[in-house]
């Protein structure tokens, strides 16, 4: 499992120098090939060969018939590309991603974020856009994850109709 948010930068070559907490993180998990893809939000969405494997499992449950589900696969299968850390712990991350998530060796400086089985790689002055734009609404994010859309009334009728008023 992948998290926290570590700063990087892009060299010269096109490179990242993976964090030494995911590296330790990888090879323990047996992770040496990922496989990058165009994220959301202008990021890079970096998978293990099984959380890749996954992925393509379930995007294959869906109709290549469908003209939006057509779409997605272009530009989403069309930007992946296989990457492995090399000793040193880099990755090289092909021109197009990195155009794709506003990644230079001008404005070099790169986060990689962990989020469970997957890393998000992100231009640093990105991310915190995201995050500030995304803050006020991470309590209604949480508690849409973990009560759903049923709500706080529902809730308390599952516990029995407990109410806070007694």
């Amino acid at each position: 499992m992948y998290f926290g948010e570590a700063q990087t930068h892009i060299d010269h070559k096109g490179r990242i120098t993976l964090p030494r907490r995911f590296r330790e993180i990888m090879t323990v998990l047996g992770h040496d090939v990922w496989y990058m893809a165009r994220g959301f939000d202008n990021c890079i969405f970096m998978f293990h060969r099984d959380a890749w494997n996954n992925i393509r499992k379930q995007v294959s449950r869906y109709s290549s018939m469908n003209s939006r589900v057509v779409d997605f696969l272009r530009l989403f299968y069309g930007s992946v590309a296989e990457a492995r850390p090399d000793r040193q712990g880099r990755m090289t991350v092909p021109a197009h991603l990195r155009d794709y998530a506003g990644l230079s060796d001008d404005d070099n400086e790169a986060v990689v974020v962990g989020v469970d089985d997957r890393l998000e790689l992100w231009n640093m002055t990105v991310w915190r856009a995201f995050n500030e734009r995304n803050d006020a609404a991470f309590k209604e994010m949480a508690a849409q994850l973990f009560i759903g859309d049923m709500g706080v009334a529902s809730v308390r009728e599952e516990k029995g109709g407990e109410n806070d008023d007694h």
